[in-house]
């Protein structure tokens, strides 16, 4: 006997080896709870959550689509997993699958019931989702499609590679310095404006799909029901953010509820919509920075006053800097002064008092050193210019 054959026999004995579930010992005709399933192969099932339609149908001038967009093209879809990380390991027992037609949305939910039923369900999942559509997430890009790709080299299938948009992004660059956190649950309160209740939470659906394999179906249900529901949520959220998308950014009052005349739920932050519109359409985005500025949005500011030192206009950025500097206190208007001071105007004195002001202050070390290092500077080219 091999030395690790020992050592098995030894924690078998002792009750501490891992244990392997024997698949085939369970009844493999047991129905998935809920309604509306049936076989789709050994081991698969399929259901379709008809509900009505949520998008309209197409989208002609998309804020994080590209190009008009019709809803019928879009594809939305969830994971659910055996582990909650990556890694070759972990394995889809559930996809769901939601798309828009004929004045429904549709969510199709594939279930695996046990392991050898995974080909079949990818292979189902590759005809649902379309190589030619689009493909919508929550966290897909890192995460969801990773997993999928994964399980379909390793059953030696070629993935699907379809366009990704991941709501995730635009989610957290809009609203993430609004809210504690931009979790889905967490937007649908928020920004959707509805809450979930006796929802099953994301992180128990592994276990409660070990349970089901060892014959204990009682909170299987609650992870079909959250997977539709996310389904369900990524379109209202897409809809929520292509929405805000068409507001102009002068009429927005940032950090309270809609008044009606703006999408319900809470109005994303300027400086986020600059952002998202900054990687698409510079020209909306710097209005929502001026727009943004006008409402005292000092991150707006600032990222104006640096384009508008990159495009020329020094009088311009230099009055933002001022203003955001009015108290003589603002690092980085403080600095951004002192180098037009320098550079632009040649008035050493005044470089030297801008950032004089922080000899008292406490700085970050990577600061200090940047402050020393222009003070040293500044000091020699004075010295210069009044000839000693």
């Amino acid at each position: 006997m091999s030395h690790l054959s020992q050592r098995l026999a030894r924690l078998r004995e002792s009750g501490l080896a891992p244990k392997v579930r024997d698949s085939a010992s369970r009844n493999r005709s047991i129905i998935p709870p809920e309604s509306g399933w049936s076989p789709l192969a050994d081991d698969v099932w399929e259901r379709r959550v008809v509900m009505p339609a949520i998008l309209p149908d197409k989208f002609e001038d998309p804020f994080v689509l590209s190009g008009l967009t019709r809803s019928e093209d879009l594809v939305f879809y969830d994971l659910e997993t055996t582990g909650l990380s990556g890694g070759a390991g972990n394995i889809a027992f559930l996809i769901g699958i939601g798309r828009q037609s004929e004045g429904e949305f549709v969510v199709t939910q594939i279930f695996l019931a046990d392991y050898p039923g995974e080909p079949a369900m990818l292979e189902r999942y590759r005809d649902l989702s379309g190589s030619s559509s689009v493909q919508i997430s929550y966290n897909g890009r890192s995460f969801d499609s990773q997993v999928l790709k994964t399980r379909f080299l390793l059953n030696r299938m070629p993935p699907v590679y379809s366009p990704q948009v991941d709501l995730l992004y635009p989610s957290r660059r809009m609203w993430s310095s609004l809210l504690p956190n931009v979790a889905l649950g967490t937007l649908e309160k928020e920004v959707l404006g509805f809450h979930r209740t006796d929802d099953l939470p994301g992180r128990e659906a592994p276990d409660a799909w070990f349970e089901w394999l060892d014959g204990d179906d009682g909170r299987i249900g609650g992870v079909f029901r959250h997977n539709a529901d996310d389904i369900h949520s990524l379109a209202a959220l897409l809809l929520r953010i292509e929405q805000w998308g068409g507001v102009p950014p002068e009429t927005l009052s940032p950090g309270s509820v809609s008044d009606g005349g703006h999408p319900e739920g809470l109005p994303p932050s300027y400086f986020g919509m600059a952002r998202q519109y900054a990687l698409r359409k510079p020209a909306r985005s710097r209005r929502w920075l001026e727009a943004g500025w006008s409402a005292g949005d000092t991150r707006c500011g600032r990222e104006l006053a640096v384009n508008l030192k990159r495009e020329g206009d020094h009088a311009a950025s230099r009055r933002i800097w001022e203003k955001l500097n009015s108290e003589g206190m603002d690092y980085l208007s403080a600095v951004e002064l002192a180098k037009d001071d320098e550079h632009r105007l040649k008035d050493f004195t005044s470089a030297l008092a801008h950032i004089s002001v922080f000899d008292r202050w406490p700085l970050s070390p990577r600061h200090r050193r940047e402050i020393n290092h222009r003070r040293g500077r500044l000091e020699r080219r004075l010295e210069k210019q009044q000839g000693r």
